[in-house]
């Protein structure tokens, strides 16, 4: 049967309880750049898990520093904004998909190797581009978590992903979706669920964008830089790959970002290092 939208908002709501209010409240401050570090400080206190997490994550090899750090201000400080949103942000997923029902064929450990790749990947050409330090962290994000909209799919809508996974033997799965669910895709369940979620509208145009960035007017160079990534990844076999890879990525968005195809390469060569220092984030 074809679904709707409303369906999908419907089936998310039914099926994918909200975040937890301290990751909202946590993310809602961390989009403010006008946050003193002593208020983020004190909702993140209110939970023992987010707080050890923190201090965890400022003291793992992930960010090297010389000293250990105890005090969880000055990890907040250290860290910043933006990673805190961010491990607010995926640990409350994380958490979210774990108690969830995933469909019985779904492999979660190849999906996240994938995503975590497409993470690692978007960031090193957010480097290379020279992309402000303090936003780097947000390519990692939005390439880690691009690919909601299949773990929602695949655990609300469990009588379609049987033929989902018929047809992906020969074709991708966003064109398999587009046939099977009347035109929906992951990338609009994604969408959906970012809305239910209060995702920043960056995160979510990255969720619905990240196949096709050509439909939409003036794609960001956060939706550009993941469509590459995910490109690069899967071209590649690295992780979850379900259907025929794609092909190259467009011209058109190597030609936006300024830079130019051989940064695939360079990429390659350190991509598995990357995926294993980065493994970090997610383990905290």
């Amino acid at each position: 049967m074809p679904y709707t939208l409303e369906d999908v908002t419907r089936l998310i709501e039914e099926n994918m309880p909200s975040l937890s209010p301290t990751a909202s409240k946590v993310i809602k401050l961390a989009n403010n750049i006008n946050t003193p570090p002593a208020e983020l400080t004190q909702v993140i206190k209110l939970d023992p898990v987010l707080s050890a997490k923190v201090l965890k994550l400022v003291n793992s090899s992930y960010f090297s520093l010389s000293n250990q750090i105890v005090s969880l201000e000055k990890a907040v400080i250290l860290l910043g904004l933006n990673t805190i949103k961010n491990l607010a942000l995926s640990a409350a997923v994380l958490a979210q998909m774990e108690s969830g029902k995933a469909h019985k064929d779904f492999d979660s450990e190849a999906f996240w190797k994938h995503s975590l790749a497409v993470g690692v990947t978007a960031k090193l050409i957010a480097q290379k581009r020279g992309v402000e330090k303090k936003v780097i962290e947000d390519y990692f994000i939005s390439g880690l978590l691009h690919d909601l909209g299949v773990l929602a799919e695949f655990s609300v809508f469990p009588e379609t992903v049987d033929r989902l996974l018929l047809a992906v033997e020969s074709v991708n799965l966003y064109d398999a979706e587009d046939l099977i669910l009347d035109g929906l895709t992951h990338c609009s369940i994604g969408h959906v669920l970012a809305q239910r979620w209060a995702l920043s509208e960056e995160l979510s145009n990255v969720l619905l964008q990240h196949h096709t960035p050509w439909d939409f007017d003036k794609p960001s160079e956060l939706v550009l830089t993941v469509y590459i990534a995910n490109i690069i990844c899967k071209k590649h076999g690295i992780g979850l790959i379900m259907g025929v890879p794609p092909f190259e990525p467009d011209e058109r968005a190597f030609t936006s970002l300024s830079i130019t195809p051989s940064v695939e390469n360079e990429i390659l060569e350190v991509i598995e290092a990357e995926i294993t220092k980065a493994m970090e984030f997610l383990k905290v």
